[in-house]
Order: structure tokens, then sequence, then C-alpha cells
């Protein structure tokens, strides 16, 4: 009996040990302790101690980004907005049977972003935290095929330009897009 007790505590640690590993690599991209609790599912207390240990400081107070419409604000962010998601969507397809398959897609697109930008993104952790986790936690499948985001007002979508065929993130209630450089 008490061989099985220790084995389901083992099961135990293994699994937060997974979340503690995703919030380290996000610690390490930048990411606020309040991002960490959200994504990799850690204790609160947890993710403070690793934004401390892996930067060296505390994690920065404030407000986390709740506006989605910013993502919309010029075609660069719509361009970064876009590919980020469908990087998102293609790990968390790869990785879903796994239990933390959300952090894991998350933390591995926001890496592979990092390298396209080559350090210096222009969404932040907490700002595609919001677009990832907020707009598309329940509909994340729909995000190649153009399906709209789940906040409660003014969704969101990627969608490619009709001529250029570049995935963009756009206004959901638009049928298809054409993008600033195309109609120049």
């Amino acid at each position: 009996m008490q061989n099985t007790t220790g084995n389901l505590d083992h099961k135990a640690s293994v699994s937060y040990a997974s979340k503690v590993a995703i919030a380290q690599a996000l610690a390490s991209f930048g990411a606020r302790a309040v991002t960490l609790t959200t994504v990799a599912r850690t204790k609160p207390a947890d993710s403070r101690a690793i934004v401390k240990t892996i930067t060296g400081t505390q994690s920065q107070s404030g407000q986390t980004p709740t506006n989605h419409e910013w993502f919309l604000g010029n075609r660069t962010l719509r361009l970064h907005s876009a590919m980020l998601l469908l990087m998102y969507a293609a790990y968390r397809e790869k990785h879903e049977p796994l239990p933390d398959a959300h952090g894991i897609a998350f933390t591995l697109s926001y890496n592979n972003y990092l390298g396209v930008c080559c350090g210096k993104a222009l969404i932040s952790p907490e700002r595609f935290a919001l677009l990832a986790g907020n707009g598309f936690s329940i509909g994340w499948r729909d995000i190649p095929r153009g399906g709209a985001s789940k906040f409660p007002h003014d969704n969101v979508k990627v969608v490619r330009c009709r001529r250029c065929r570049v995935p963009h993130l756009i206004e959901a209630h638009f049928r298809s897009h054409t993008c600033t450089e195309c109609l120049s």
C-alpha cells in the first residue's frame, strides 16, 4: 500500500517538475511571475522564486495586458501575432496528449519567435499569454482554419492575405483580407 502512495507522489512530483521546467524557460524569456503561474500552472510563490532565481531580480509588478485590440495596431503586429498563433497551434497539436500541452506549445512558440526576431520581440510573453491563453485556449485547433478567438467581444482570427497569402491577424467579422502591402 505504501508503495502505491509513493508512486503517486512520484508521479505528482514529476508532473510538477514539468511545470517548473516550463516556468524556468518562460522566466528566461523575460516573463513575469503572473505569466508563469498562468501558462505553466505553477504555484504563485514558486513562480516568484523561479523568476528571482533565473533573472536575479524580483518579478516586475503591474497589471497584465487585457486589450487584445493592441495586436491589430499595425501590419507588423498583425504578422507577428499570426506567426505566434500558427506556431502555437502546430506545437499544441503535436503535444496534445501531454497534460502540459499548452505550456509546452507556448514555450516552444515563444522561443522560436525570439529566434526569428533575433531576440527583439515586439510581443511580450504577457501579451502572447493574453492572445493564446485567453483568446484561443478553447478553440486553438481552429487557428489555422481562420477560427475566431473566444474574447468576450471584438474577436480576432488568423487569415491569409488574398494576394500574397501571408497570414495576418484580423478582426473576426471580415470574411477575407488584403494586406496593406498588397494594396499599395
